[in-house]
């Protein structure tokens, strides 16, 4: 009964409503669904085993994301993945209703799985509330994520991206950019690589403090990596 009473608060609390729709709308939108569960049903993949350091960012990301909702949005997971299929607005809020929006725990792999661009379309709380269960998943290998840009993307595609990340905080940042820095690093040699993507924050850094004809993205993306080696205390020859 309690949390029955705490999502019907939640509910209250949200900035957007549900909202009548058409009788094609709601037939393109159960179509849609039942696209989605046809290849949640065929998703099949056997468990991995996460490395040390894996492990302690999955444990970084539960702590830097707890509690985090999606309440003022209203196109989260479905949505996302929806607005891939170019689904009219009036589709989109018939699937609205349909989205996990308190626990971002709730979506499982086979959804994941299903919906694997929808990081591409959502807004900045959505992204917030996707973005832990987007990087877990893409450890396990259930889903693959992307949320670095190169230095030399479009200018509006460095705006539409930096808005996306806008909400969140610096533990939470802080858990995106150990994503990508731990796609670059061996734990079992130590070995590291420069990355050639970066996000919002860093390329500021970059452009304020590094003269491209004198440090390339690459080097630069090199000590992004040997910063997050060193803080995790991962040495040449493994940890």
């Amino acid at each position: 009964m309690a949390k029955k009473g705490r999502k019907q608060k939640k509910c209250k609390a949200g900035g957007w409503k549900r909202v009548a729709a058409g009788p094609k709308a709601v037939a393109e939108a159960e179509a849609f669904l039942a696209h989605i569960e046809k290849s949640r049903r065929s998703y099949n993949r056997e468990p991995v085993k996460l490395s040390p350091l894996q492990q302690q960012l999955v444990e970084q990301i539960e702590v830097a994301f707890a509690d985090v909702q999606c309440l003022d949005e209203p196109y989260v997971m479905l949505c996302g993945e929806a607005m891939d299929d170019y689904m009219s607005k009036e589709v989109l809020d018939v699937l609205a209703a349909r989205e996990v929006r308190y626990d971002w725990h709730d979506i499982p792999d086979d959804l994941l799985s299903t919906c694997p661009t929808t990081l591409c379309f959502v807004g900045p709380e959505a992204y917030r509330f996707l973005i832990p269960r987007f990087m877990i998943g893409s450890m396990h290998e259930v889903v693959q994520v992307y949320p670095g840009l190169s230095c030399k993307a479009r200018e509006e595609l460095k705006d539409y991206v930096r808005n996306q990340l806008s909400l969140l905080n610096e533990a939470q940042k802080q858990c995106v950019s150990d994503f990508l820095n731990l796609e670059h690093v061996n734990e079992e040699t130590g070995e590291l690589q420069g990355r050639s993507v970066f996000l919002p924050w860093e390329l500021d850094e970059y452009g304020t403090h590094y003269d491209e004809q004198k440090v390339t993205p690459r080097e630069f993306g090199l000590m992004l990596v040997q910063r997050y080696a060193e803080r995790m205390g991962l040495k040449a020859g493994g940890r």
